[in-house]
This record gives structure tokens, C-alpha cells and sequence, in this order.
């Protein structure tokens, strides 16, 4: 009874990565749902029945096998076709269309599948006479792989990923200091081992090197993120379409001077590796400053804006997480303005460094928060912190 819930809890952990969602958008209500698959651990455990197909080529009953029935030959054939599924299915949106990108990851995720069958068979787990442990194991390693893969393309926030990772090895120890009371091992030796035990290490291993892996990918994007900033790829979670494009008009939240933020209308401008060129829209009069801002009617942005507003001249630098939702498109008169006439600027070298940028601001976004005070929860004499329930502003 206890190998099989301990078989459960770590089959629970294998399959979560698969669901997705993990890390939220930092505007639930206002970001389109990310991208869940809640059917992916149910088309994992069917196609673990095709993955591990091809290993018959490297054994001699298998070949003998694929000579003399029709059926496992049409397996054979359907076992990289599932694959492909499979890889697809964890796919984000934007990689859906590359089919030779996720050809060679279905090539890997196969290869990668029947090896570990394959040190399975070696290490004396009966893979061939009792259909439980092939299954499980070809599960394993299934989920393993995919769950690696779609920590690559959805992990966007590093240190949620890390914290990711963290769960992962906290049931990969509690796990351990559970099979130790047991009395088992996590290395068995085969000829002195039951079935059972063998199909528990591999299932543990197999948490692992998902953790592992989780950590690896964690690591190597905050270190990233540290030096340059939030990259552009992959996509922050539930942002769409993105990346933000030049002439769109995106909701974002601008880091001001004083430490505070604040959700604005900002008009893209450019991309840059580390963050995006972008100016300001306020509705706040500034009538008395026009050298520095551009009136913007009403009647030209419908649709965009719910009220007349004014254009700061003055290019701002966004990173790219904190991007929330898109508004609509820069009308054209405006844009021709914009890239002949305006007097568009750059930001005084004397107000020193872009405010949002600073090592606090940097390692506050890996983990899908923001530093500073929220502008509209900041009185007069008083240092609040704190920030009420999100509601769309009105612009």
C-alpha cells in the first residue's frame, strides 16, 4: 500500500508540469487566460503506450516482431506521429507552425524515451513480460522530457521557476526520507530487488532530473535577466499578441523617478534586446507645457482612449514584463506626426539612469512583482504600501 501511494505522489509531481499555468499573469483580470493544458497527463499516459515503440528495432524479438505482424509495424509508424502530438501539444502558440523545430524535439523525446527503457531492461526491471512497469516508465520519461520542454518555452519568470523547482525537490526529499523508512533504495541491485522498488527509484530519479532541469533553466534566465533585464522571448504568461509592436498602443506600468509606478496608455516606439522605447499618454492637462506634449483628440483615438489626452514627448524605457494588455494601434496622423514633425526626445542625461532598471527593480520582476509604490495608493505624508483590488482605469 505504501509503494503505491509513494507511486502516486511522485507520478502527481511528474504530471503538473504538463497541466501548465504555473506562473500568472500579473493582471489576471485584464491578461487573456495562460496558456493550460489540463488534458496533457491524460494524453501522456495514451501515448506512452506508442512512445516507446521503436526500442523494438534493437531487440531481436522485436525485429522478429516487426517481419511477421502487420500491427506492430503499423505502431512502429504511429509511434513519432504520437510524438509529434505530444511535443505540440506543450507547445506555445508561437512555436506551433515551426513543424521542423518540433520534428527534431519529438526525434529527441523518442530517443530519450527508449534509453531509458533500454537501462531499464539492462538494470533487470521486467520490462517485456509485465505491461505495468513498461508503462510507467515510458510515463516517466515522457513527462520528464516534455515537462523540461515546457518549462523552456512558458518558464518566463525565473525566480517563480526557481520556486517551481523548490516544490519539486521538497517532494523529491520528502519521497526519499519516505522510501529510506521503508527500507528500500533508490539504486536497487537487480538481482536482490522487486519489481516495485526498481519502478519507484526510476520514478524518482525521474522527479529529479525534472527539478533539475527546472533549476538549470531558473538559473540560467535570472542570470540573464539580472545583467540585461526581462528578455522578450518567451512571452510573459497571458500576454498576447507579443511582442508589442512598433505603432501599437499598449497599457503598461511606467516606473517614475520617485520610485512609484503607475498603469498608462504608452505608445511602442522600438524594441531593444533589454526593454522597449516607448512615450507616455497621461490624461492629466498639460496645457501649460505643450513643448513637451502632444494633444491627442478624441475623435482620432475611438476605440484607444475613452477621453482626450496628452503624448509625452519624452522617450521612456519599458521592460518588457511590465507590459499588461493592448489598447489598439496609433492612429496614422498621429504616428506621421510622431516620425517627422514632433519634437521627440530622449531622456536629460542629468536625471540619471532610467528609473525601473536598478538591481532592486530587476530581481523584484523575477519574481512577477513590482518594486516601488503604486502611484494611486501613495498619499500625501504617508508611506503606504499597500494595493487595493486592480480595476481598469479609465484614460
Amino acid at each position: 500500500m505504501q509503494a503505491v501511494l509513494l507511486g502516486s505522489v511522485l507520478l502527481v509531481c511528474l504530471a503538473a508540469p504538463l497541466v501548465g499555468a504555473s506562473q500568472r499573469p500579473r493582471l489576471p483580470s485584464m491578461r487573456f487566460t495562460p496558456e493550460r493544458s489540463a488534458h496533457a497527463p491524460f494524453a501522456v499516459a495514451f501515448g506512452c503506450w506508442l512512445v516507446p515503440v521503436p526500442m523494438a528495432l534493437l531487440l531481436e524479438d522485436g525485429r522478429a516482431d516487426l517481419k511477421h505482424s502487420w500491427w506492430a509495424v503499423a505502431m512502429l509508424m504511429a509511434s513519432p506521429v504520437v510524438a509529434f502530438a505530444l511535443v505540440r501539444m506543450v507547445a506555445p502558440q508561437r512555436l506551433k507552425r515551426r513543424r521542423l523545430l518540433l520534428a527534431a524535439r519529438a526525434a529527441a523525446l523518442m530517443a530519450a524515451v527508449v534509453a531509458v527503457e533500454m537501462a531499464a531492461l539492462h538494470a533487470g526491471v521486467p520490462l517485456l513480460s509485465v505491461v505495468g512497469p513498461l508503462l510507467t516508465v515510458s510515463f516517466a520519461a515522457t513527462a520528464t522530457v516534455l515537462g523540461v520542454l515546457r518549462v523552456v518555452d512558458h518558464g518566463y519568470f525565473p525566480l517563480v521557476l526557481l520556486r517551481t523547482a523548490a516544490k519539486q525537490a521538497l517532494v523529491a526529499g520528502g519521497t526519499w526520507y519516505w522510501i529510506h523508512r521503508t527500507g528500500a533504495t533508490l539504486t536497487p541491485d537487480p538481482t536482490d530487488s522487486t519489481t516495485t522498488a526498481q519502478v519507484l527509484a526510476l520514478l524518482w530519479w525521474s522527479v529529479v532530473a525534472l527539478s533539475s532541469g527546472c533549476a538549470l533553466v531558473a538559473v540560467a534566465r535570472l542570470v540573464r535577466w539580472l545583467r540585461s533585464g526581462p528578455p522578450a522571448r518567451p512571452a510573459p504568461p497571458g500576454v498576447a499578441p507579443w511582442p508589442p509592436a512598433v505603432g501599437d498602443v499598449w497599457m503598461a506600468e511606467l516606473t517614475h523617478d520617485d520610485n512609484t509606478y503607475k498603469e498608462r496608455p504608452v505608445v511602442v516606439l522600438e524594441h531593444t534586446p533589454g526593454f522597449v522605447r516607448v512615450l507616455g499618454i497621461t490624461s492629466v492637462d498639460k496645457s501649460d507645457r505643450r513643448r513637451g506634449y502632444l494633444k491627442l483628440h478624441m475623435s482620432e483615438w475611438k476605440g484607444v482612449l475613452t477621453k482626450d489626452g496628452w503624448l509625452n514627448l519624452e522617450i521612456a524605457q519599458v521592460p518588457y514584463c511590465d507590459f499588461l494588455w493592448r489598447r489598439g494601434e496609433c492612429p496614422d496622423p498621429v504616428w506621421d506626426a510622431l516620425c517627422t514633425k514632433a519634437a521627440v526626445r530622449e531622456r536629460s542625461a542629468g536625471r540619471g539612469p532610467a528609473p525601473g532598471f536598478t538591481f532592486r527593480h530587476r530581481l523584484w520582476s523575477a519574481m512577477n512583482a513590482h518594486a516601488g509604490r503604486d502611484s494611486r495608493n501613495v498619499h500625501a505624508g504617508s508611506d503606504n504600501r499597500r494595493r487595493r483590488v486592480w480595476t481598469r482605469e479609465k484614460v
